[in-house]
Formats: C-alpha cells, structure tokens, sequence
C-alpha cells in the first residue's frame, strides 16, 4: 500500500472474510493511499477490533486523500471505533459519505464520534 503511484480508485472487500488482522493492513492503506476514492469493508462481522484499531491508527490528516466513501456496514464494530471515527470525521476534508448500518455494538462510541464532529458545535 505504501505506493505513491498507485492508481486504484475503488478498493471493495464486501463478505471476503476479513477479520481483526486485517486492521494493520487498512491502516496503512487508509495512511498512504492519495488515489483511493471508495473504500467498501461491508458484511465482515469479524473485523470489529482490527477495524477499530485501523480507524484510530489511519492519521487523517493525510492533505493528499481523496478517500470520499467508506463503507463499514456490519463491520462488527465496537465502542472503542468511537474515537477512530471521532477523528475521521473531525479532519477528512474529502469524506462525503460515511455507511455504518448494523454495527450494534457501535453504541456509545458512535455518540462520541458525533459529538466530536465539525457540525456538533455549529452556531445556528
């Protein structure tokens, strides 16, 4: 992943199995990639952890990603994604869709993300 020149725009990995291993592999992918656009992880239960710990390692500031959807739809993750994703949606400048559909477990640690988030604070 750690290819400057890679050109791959859509990286989908819907029901393949993955699980918490995985997670070190999308960080760096999350870190390095400037071409990614749609990234889709959808029905891999067994990910939980391993994602949660990618979306808390994957720096956000990365100025050069275009990373525009990301799609984590039964991705079993647990509150501890709270502060990933608090992160996420604190700095992607490109992120315009976010999917977290039947993450049960997701909970508190989703209220935290939003609490964090740019619009949590918005004057009306």
């Amino acid at each position: 992943w750690a290819n400057a020149e890679s050109r791959l725009r859509e990286l989908w990995l819907n029901g393949t199995g993955l699980g918490p291993a995985a997670g070190a592999g999308l960080a760096a992918l999350l870190r390095s990639s400037r071409s990614l656009e749609k990234l889709k992880l959808n029905d891999n239960p067994e990910l939980g952890g391993g994602l949660g710990a990618a979306l808390s390692a994957a720096p956000w500031a990365n100025a050069e990603s275009r990373l525009r959807e990301l799609w984590l739809n039964g991705t079993g993750l647990g509150p501890a994604a709270g502060a990933g994703l608090a992160a996420l949606l604190r700095s992607s400048r490109s992120l315009e869709k976010l999917k977290l559909n039947d993450n049960p477990e997701l909970g508190g640690g989703l209220g935290a993300a939003l609490s964090a988030a740019p619009w949590a604070n918005a004057e009306s």
